[in-house]
């Protein structure tokens, strides 16, 4: 996938959603044609007070301008979310490899996007691009499956139905749709709709606890097939310092380099 390189960008906007969850916009031309669903941006924020970069990923491209969703999990992202319109960060991007969209598609093959919590942020851009490549014949309607704790941290909903997606809300404490976890939401949905015949396509991100559940769901279908996007602690961001290596069937990989997205099959 082409890399971009590095850049200087000047943030157009930045603005908190819900409680240390932000967005946050910028312009540039040449990232925006560049990405690909699922690929990530290194970002450096003040280096006086943190010298490693942030891999965030790429939420959304609408012309030229890319959106970028994220949560304040340490000093990092909490110097980043003090950041304010106008001000310059030096990026390097895009990154990774990302999902695909490659092979034949069928009328009976349907597409499930899950996102755990935060995990919307790379499912948005992909949404975006099978929008644009939906067969109009498609029998089964392309899903997404949101997961929160509670209503209220519910993310990307409206985004997602601007891209043609059927959305469907599972909450932990059930004050919103499905009363249990997305996994727990996915395993229904699939025995609702018999798909041992058919083909789907999952592509899921969230904490890794989630792919465990989702590899056993999926076992009785031999047709589904299934990508999913870590959410890893990186060095680098490059492959070189092997600070975000896992485990595969395939041995041992990067995330940075040889994912973000891996099948589901190999980890």
């Amino acid at each position: 996938m082409a890399v971009a390189g590095q850049l200087k960008i000047r943030i157009e906007s930045l603005k908190e959603l819900h409680p240390q969850v932000y967005l946050l916009k910028f312009k540039s031309p040449l990232l925006a044609k560049a990405a690909a669903p699922g690929q990530f941006l290194h970002v450096k924020v003040d280096s006086e007070k943190t010298i490693l970069r942030r891999p965030l990923s790429i939420h959304a491209i609408e012309d030229s301008t890319l959106r970028i969703l994220f949560r304040v999990r340490g000093r990092g992202t909490q110097i980043l979310s003090q950041y304010k319109k106008g001000d310059t960060l030096d990026i390097i991007g895009p990154l990774g490899n990302g999902f695909s969209l490659e092979g034949r598609r069928t009328k009976d093959e349907g597409r499930i996007l899950v996102a755990g919590g935060l995990g919307v942020a790379p499912l948005v851009f992909l949404a975006q691009k099978i929008s644009q490549t939906k067969d109009q014949k498609q029998k089964i309607k392309n899903l997404v499956l949101l997961g929160a704790k509670s209503k209220k941290e519910v993310l990307a909903e409206n985004e997602f139905k601007k891209s043609g997606f059927e959305v469907r809300v599972a909450t932990d404490d059930g004050s919103r749709g499905f009363k249990g976890t997305v996994t727990a939401l996915l395993e229904k949905i699939l025995l609702a709709q018999d798909l041992k015949s058919s083909s789907v396509h999952i592509y899921a991100c969230g904490p890794k606890e989630m792919f465990s559940a989702i590899k056993q769901i999926i076992e009785p279908y031999p047709n589904a097939k299934c990508q999913v996007s870590f959410e890893q602690f990186m060095g680098c961001g490059l492959g070189i310092c092997c600070g975000c290596v896992i485990e595969t069937t395939k041995g041992y990989k990067k995330v940075c380099k040889d994912g973000p997205v891996f099948d589901i099959k190999e980890i």
